[in-house]
């Protein structure tokens, strides 16, 4: 609107007004209220993966306990890293129920940021150890609940939807593509962005023209660490938690409603 007066004041200043021979003043109205229409920004959203779309932890202690009691040279044949740190976690000698505790532990620390006990760390480590080359536990994680209701609601409120999600390995970068077309088909491929540099793949996407730096660029994600580089880059986040998913809903649509 701002614009649209300065635009106004300047053709009455240059014109004198709507003389013989003018644009009626409906016209110049309306013909700069379009080009004000064309400068508005576009509202991007990107949505992670884990913890928001994929319900990754319960995935993760399923399978954890799968294969708990199994030979750790039959697990990890070719990794010796990955068979000394899957026997320090059986040696702690875990039910179920004490193996879903620590990995809830674990995970919650590893969420805020905050610092492990010995065996918290014993977990997050074997956890990153069973990511690695693991296609098929990739693609075996179901949606979270709320998964669907966030991605109609992108769509529905969006310009663009994204996917921004981080990897351990280039095997996980290529699951976490095929699980999206698979579970979100409505999702370009072209727009799954994996990058563990967050804000870095924004300023790449802005530098590329794929966004632009005034649009609002609004990523959703559960972990702080990735909304801190993606804000640190000019981008908006909202951080997510799937127990109540309509909190960042809510909150999203009071962004892009201001």
């Amino acid at each position: 609107m701002k614009l649209l007066l300065e635009n106004w004041r300047k053709y009455l200043k240059e014109e004198g007004g709507f003389g013989q021979g003018s644009a009626p003043e409906g016209e110049w109205y309306k013909k700069q209220t379009i080009v004000v229409e064309e400068e508005k920004p576009k509202v991007n959203i990107f949505l992670d993966m884990d913890g928001v779309l994929v319900d990754f932890p319960s995935a993760l202690k399923e399978y954890i306990k799968s294969v708990y009691s199994m030979d750790s040279q039959e697990l990890h044949p070719g990794s010796k890293s990955s068979r000394a740190a899957f026997r320090k976690l059986q040696r702690m000698n875990l039910s179920p129920e004490e193996i879903d505790e620590l990995y809830d532990r674990s995970e919650y620390n590893f969420q805020s940021g905050a610092s492990y006990d010995p065996d918290e760390k014993i977990m997050s480590d074997y956890v990153f150890k069973a990511l690695l080359e693991n296609k098929e536990l990739w693609l075996t994680m179901n949606k979270l609940e709320g998964a669907d209701t966030l991605v109609e609601t992108a769509f529905a409120l969006a310009d663009e939807v994204f996917v921004l999600t981080a990897h351990v390995d280039q095997t996980s970068a290529d699951a976490k593509k095929e699980w999206i077309s698979q579970h979100f088909p409505q999702i370009d491929p072209a727009k799954v962005n994996v990058d563990q540099d967050k804000g870095g793949r924004l300023l790449q996407l802005i530098s590329q023209g794929t966004v632009a730096e005034n649009d609002l660029n609004i990523l959703i994600d559960d972990r702080q660490k990735f909304l801190n580089s993606f804000i640190e880059a000019g981008g908006t986040g909202i951080q997510y938690n799937f127990e109540s998913p309509q909190n960042a809903i809510d909150e999203l649509k009071a962004v892009i409603g201001n």
